[in-house]
């Protein structure tokens, strides 16, 4: 079995690679303490194996945002630990993990209420890094994926909160359940069509 720091060290050795994950979404305190928690531990930025944050929702996304508001207001004195944060963002938010359902890498995100869009960059999973970015709309939601570098992964991807889904597809081609597993390889994008009837 690899170390994780050798498969630091070898990241690391890569030309082209040293470039730190992004958080980019509409709260300017998260962005800013993750940029902080990544300089302290850029390998935390990936998926980990396990049940990862089931039951992550609302009141640990307000934790969370309460915690990096008082960092930001505070500084270091106020500072979460960097694994905690990083932790919250890739498993919380984007409900990322490694070895789910038929050793599938896994990424459901929870959408925040009035937020239009999160994006995570250089999201590492095992050897493989790729970039997220989910856009929400009143009648669907897309999940843009990017493999930047390193061999194509199997995926499941799903969302955790939100409308009843009526459908999804991958690359504009639809598929059935609740859903999409594929493997990744180059740019994908899943879109998540919700049902008239129901209510924001």
């Amino acid at each position: 079995m690899v170390e994780r720091r050798e498969l630091d060290r070898g990241f690391a050795e890569l030309p082209g690679l040293t470039r730190s994950p992004l958080l980019d979404t509409p709260a300017a305190a998260l962005n800013q303490a993750f940029a902080w928690a990544v300089r302290r531990d850029a390998a935390g930025v990936r998926a980990d194996p396990g049940a990862g944050l089931p039951d992550w929702g609302a009141d640990e996304f307000a934790e969370l945002l309460d915690r990096v508001r008082s960092f930001r207001r505070i500084g270091s004195a106020a500072a979460p630990e960097p694994s905690w944060l990083l932790r919250e963002v890739v498993a919380g938010l984007f409900g990322v993990r490694a070895d789910a359902e038929g050793g599938r890498f896994e990424l459901r995100p929870w959408l925040p209420e009035g937020w239009r869009s999160l994006a995570l960059r250089r999201l590492r999973c095992h050897r493989t890094l790729l970039d997220v970015l989910v856009r929400v709309r009143a009648d669907w939601t897309t999940v843009r994926l990017e493999l930047s570098f390193g061999p194509p992964i199997p995926l499941s991807v799903g969302l955790r909160n939100g409308r009843t889904i009526a459908q999804i597809t991958i690359d504009e081609i639809p598929l059935d359940g609740g859903r999409a597993v594929f493997t990744l390889r180059g740019r994908h994008e899943v879109m998540f069509f919700f049902r008239g009837e129901d209510s924001c």
